[in-house]
């Protein structure tokens, strides 16, 4: 017969009221709090709540195990109201990213497996309990480890991870897993100990997830000054609903701390109000905010995706507490107290079982490791003399193959009939195209680099990925062979009625000149290009951080230096011709581009080639996880991930730009001053304003945001007036200032 649980007089429970007699101690009791040897109601109430435990540990594997594997059906991303599932973006992603993206629905099932038993095994594989709770904690570090490599694979890559699965969850979740472990740990006398040091633990972990720098700011700084905003709100509703925002932030942090009112005294109840509080205090908030979305009649796929991570927080979160309170007893209490069971039901020991779980992280740490590393930059292209016929097959045929094969690709995708006639002239275009690549005598293997993407290409569940290596292999087939040409591949993904849409298109460039340079111990390179098709294009060059190199394209940089190289010209045509109020601002830079123009004359071109390359050469330099200045952190409060690394990224590259030596610094903040002063949005509007107040060391804001036009003026005629190297040097002072680190000089080979 099981023994009962023992009262608080017997020692598990409460303590004696103050003031109360204290029981006489016989020779040999244990002193209060379990020291000594244990009393055999003691031992035996002890074995029975690690049963439980063990019990209550398999029950909460299956379910949070199915509640894992289920995540697989819950949307990757929700786009216009749409949801893209894992499995149509997985062959958009790269090995690292596709095991991050699969990797919770993989824990899933692993718990399922650690979770189920037979009538003569207590489990498939380990048996143990305090084992199994070792391979649980073991699951969600390698879920941790692969989720944060993979987001850093696939920030590389056409298409990254979510916000959703990026987020720091493992701090988040010890507060609560820790919490509910420690308060019920401390109703036992044998595990009280234990139960205070994860209660303080929790704090611990509070304080990570709060003070632990993210994105360039401290996550206690976002929210206090979200505090603030709520506080100032002018409508009560915005309040109540921010303030629930605000609630739920704050929640990890009242959690720890109502833990710690039990680090000095007993619960009454092994499960207490703060245990159950611990697991569900949070998906109840999210669960509020689903139910506010439905009365509102809001409800669609965000809200049912909430709703189902709310649950999932719960079933994670009570998994991990059970796992933890098994390790805690099975490490704490000596194995003799611990009945394992009938024989042949004990199964491998916890050292073990440890031993095994740490090598399959490490052994998936690495592979990811390998998995995720990033192409190298920097290109070796012996380029030959362009000709007259490799001109026709990129400037003509090729394009021409390119328009036939997007409108038999819209006709099908929008189910629009068969579009047959469409396909003919697609493979009609194809066989041109391909006939004339093979009669070049220099193609090398070109023409079958290009025959593969002809082929595949027209296979409409191709995903961008496979389209990228497709391209890249056409593009080393032309590099190898010397062929002075280069396609720009671009996935263009969106959503319909159908589901997830993908578009690819490619852009054929011929290539002027490779321009290789070395920073530190990398390399990287420039490729100065001339479009083959007549489409405008709007940017003066651009970066990949997935390509090897950057690409200046001389068209533009030659239509936009004639441009302003023309007598007359104003920063009023810059900003669209929509001078208004801002004449007077607009004047002075005006001036300055005048002056610009009398001082390089004949230069003016090689000055805005040299800025542009520079500019983008940064961009290749700094890769997708550049650190996020903090002067960005508070200009973009409240804004989206994405836009803020954007603003960042280009600060960056701006700041670099002036530091160019064939340009002067000055062209950079006459181009930037129409999008500070006339614009009100956009990464360059902020750019502008972020990097003149960093020369002047002036704020030429109103607000939070509204751009003071006088103060800005009057802090711009100061800068541009200032010589090229003192401003060359202001802004070298500026990049450490906003990234902590001094900027690299890249030199040329």
């Amino acid at each position: 017969m099981s023994a009962p649980l023992l009262s608080p007089q017997d020692g598990a429970g409460e303590p004696p009221q103050a003031g109360a007699a204290a029981p006489a101690a016989g020779p040999g009791a244990p002193p209060p709090g379990g020291a000594g040897a244990p009393s055999q109601e003691e031992s035996a109430a002890t074995a029975m709540f690690y049963r439980m435990s063990a019990e209550r540990l398999r029950a909460r594997c299956l379910l949070g195990g199915l509640a894992l594997a289920l995540s697989a059906l819950v949307p990757y991303e929700v786009a216009y109201g749409h949801g893209i599932f894992v499995w149509s973006v997985l062959p958009e992603l790269a090995p690292a990213a596709q095991i991050a993206a699969l990797a919770p629905a993989i824990a899933g099932l692993w718990l399922l497996f650690l979770g189920a038993r037979t009538q003569r095994r207590a489990g498939l594989l380990i048996e143990r309990p305090t084992s199994r709770a070792i391979a649980v904690l073991a699951a969600f570090v390698a879920v941790n480890v692969a989720v944060w490599l993979g987001r850093r694979s696939s920030a590389w890559d056409m298409l990254p991870l979510p916000d959703s699965l990026i987020t720091r969850p493992a701090p988040f979740l010890a507060v609560f897993a820790f919490t509910a472990a420690g308060v019920v740990l401390r109703f036992h006398a044998r595990a009280r100990r234990s139960g205070g040091a994860l209660l303080v633990a929790s704090v611990a972990a509070a304080l990570v997830f709060y003070l632990w720098p993210s994105r360039g700011e401290l996550p206690a700084q976002t929210i206090a000054r979200a505090a603030v905003l709520v506080a100032t709100l002018p409508d009560v509703r915005f309040q109540l609903g921010y303030g629930m925002v605000l609630l739920f932030v704050l929640g990890p942090l009242a959690i720890a701390l109502l833990g710690l009112d039990y680090v000095r005294r007993v619960p009454r109840r092994e499960h207490p109000g703060l245990a159950i509080a611990a697991v569900w205090a949070m998906p109840g908030l999210m669960l509020l905010f689903v139910y506010r979305a439905f009365l509102a009649g809001g409800w669609g796929v965000e809200a049912a995706t909430v709703a189902f991570f709310a649950l999932l927080l719960a079933a994670v979160v009570a998994v991990l507490a059970s796992a933890i309170e098994v390790l805690v007893l099975g490490v704490t209490v000596p194995d003799a107290e611990l009945d394992p069971g009938p024989p042949g039901m004990a199964g491998a020991r916890p050292i073990v079982a440890a031993s095994a779980a740490a090598t399959a992280v490490a052994v998936l740490l690495g592979a990811l490791l390998v998995l995720g590393r990033p192409a190298p930059k920097g290109v070796d292209w012996a380029l030959g003399a362009p000709t007259a016929a490799w001109d026709k097959v990129f400037g003509e045929l090729l394009p021409s193959w390119e328009r036939a094969r997007i409108t038999r690709d819209a006709l099908a995708r929008g189910a629009q009939g068969t579009g047959a006639e469409a396909q003919v002239l697609t493979r009609a275009r194809s066989r041109e195209l391909l006939a004339a690549a093979r009669a070049q005598p220099d193609g090398e293997d070109f023409p079958a680099a290009l025959a593969a993407l002809a082929s595949q290409v027209d296979d409409l569940e191709l995903s961008g990925r496979a389209f990228g290596r497709l391209v890249a292999d056409v593009n080393d087939a032309a590099r190898r062979a010397g062929l002075a040409y280069y396609l720009d591949a671009s996935v263009n993904l969106g959503v319909s009625a159908e589901g997830a849409t993908r578009r690819f298109y490619t852009t054929p460039y011929r290539v002027k000149e490779v321009r290789a340079f070395r920073v530190g111990d990398d390399r990287f390179a420039t490729l100065l290009v001339e479009p083959m098709t007549p489409e405008r294009r709007v940017h003066l060059g651009f970066s990949r951080d997935k390509d090897p190199f950057a690409l200046v394209i001389g068209s533009e940089v030659r239509a936009y230096a004639e441009r302003i190289g023309q007598e007359g010209e104003t920063c009023h045509a810059a900003a669209g011709g929509a001078a208004g109020p801002h004449a007077g601002a607009l004047s002075r830079c005006d001036a300055a581009l005048a002056r610009l123009r009398e001082h390089l004359g004949a230069a003016l071109e090689r000055a805005v080639l040299s800025g542009t390359e520079r500019h983008e050469l940064q961009h290749q330099i700094d890769g997708p996880h550049l650190p996020l200045p903090p002067a960005v952190t508070e200009l973009l409060a409240g804004y989206s991930d994405d836009a803020q690394d954007r603003v960042g990224r280009e600060l960056s590259a701006y700041l670099a730009e002036m530091t160019a030596g064939d340009a002067p610094p000055q062209l950079t903040l006459v181009h930037l001053f129409p999008f500070g002063v006339v614009a009100r949005g956009g990464a360059e509007h902020r750019v502008a304003t972020l990097l003149l107040e960093t020369l002047s060391g002036k704020k030429l804001r109103l607000g939070a945001r509204e751009v003071d036009p006088e103060a800005y003026a009057r802090a711009f005629e100061e800068q541009v007036s200032r010589g090229d190297d003192a401003l060359r040097e202001a802004a070298r002072r500026g990049y450490r200032e906003h990234f902590g680190a001094d900027l690299q000089e890249p030199v040329r080979e």
